[in-house]
């Protein structure tokens, strides 16, 4: 009931502001106003849009967005958008909850309907098949709203799946199939499921909850057991659980990042490759 509550009284804030608060009001510049949700889909918008559209994001870089509630300043401003872009699959409760209640003028786009949602783990564009998927149902939807640019979209698209088809080979050839990961957070199951490898993870997807000495300590005997070199974290969360882990089995802590902010603003591409290091250690 409180998150009902809430979400009811950002509603009747957001109109407050829209009917009584001008300057709420995105400037605009003749191009498609395009919101996202998190820092994923606005890395995507942003390839695909380029300098064709004004390009806007919710959840801060470096904010954890699963339990990130948007301001009523948040919800007036969405309700210009000409486009707005999330996740879904369960990734943003709030982004799922809005998106019927948003002018029908704009356009909502849930970039997981482009691709088989297959568990509970919401992260699916870290399988680099759903991130070309969803990067081309983001250049299908600007260049339906805006006919004039769509050239532009698809020759970016093109080009950057060009790119995520280059990173992919080198994960296929980097011999990972039948590899084990042990993570802090659970957020990995579309990336080893490309690759043939396997999670084991102290938390659970949200990683909202810290594990219990039990936990980790079954984890350190599994490390133990199996010769692991290293555990991964989500740099996002931090290293706390991860450090406390690797000292106590005498591994290393290594990021693999879930894409979910990054604070050197760096691409898909970037990071997957960053990632695909961390693997291999």
């Amino acid at each position: 009931m409180k998150k009902i509550s809430r979400f009811i009284l950002i509603i009747a804030a957001a109109a407050l502001f829209l009917t009584g608060c001008g300057e709420t009001s995105v400037e605009k510049s003749g191009k498609p106003v395009v919101y996202t949700s998190f820092y994923a889909m606005n890395d995507f918008a942003l390839t695909v849009g380029g300098d064709d559209i004004e390009l806007y994001n919710i959840v801060p870089s470096g904010t954890e967005p699963h339990d990130f509630e948007p301001t009523a300043s948040d919800m007036a401003k969405l309700s210009e958008a000409d486009i707005f872009i999330y996740n879904g699959a369960g990734m943003e409760h709030w982004a799922e909850d809005i998106a019927d209640t948003l002018p029908e003028t704009g356009t909502v786009i849930c970039a997981a309907d482009a691709v088989e949602v297959t568990d509970a783990d919401p992260h699916v564009w870290l399988n680099l098949e759903n991130a070309k998927l969803q990067l081309q149902l983001i250049c299908d939807a600007l260049s339906e709203a805006d006919s004039e640019n769509a050239d532009n979209y698809s020759q970016r698209t093109a080009d950057y799946i060009a790119q995520i088809d280059a990173v992919k080979a080198e994960y296929e050839n980097a011999g990972l199939s039948g590899k084990r990961l042990f993570v802090t957070h659970g957020a990995y199951s579309y990336l080893c499921d490309e690759f043939g490898m396997e999670q084991t993870a102290l938390e659970g997807i949200s990683g909202d909850s810290d594990p219990s000495p039990a936990q980790m300590a079954k984890i350190v005997d599994e490390i133990k057991a199996e010769g692991t070199k290293c555990i991964f974290y989500d740099p996002l969360e931090g290293d706390k659980t991860a450090n406390a882990v690797a000292a106590e089995a005498g591994i290393e802590a290594l990021p693999l990042y879930t894409f979910e902010g990054d604070g050197e603003g760096r691409d898909y591409v970037t990071i997957m490759k960053e990632n695909l290091k961390s693997l291999l250690t």
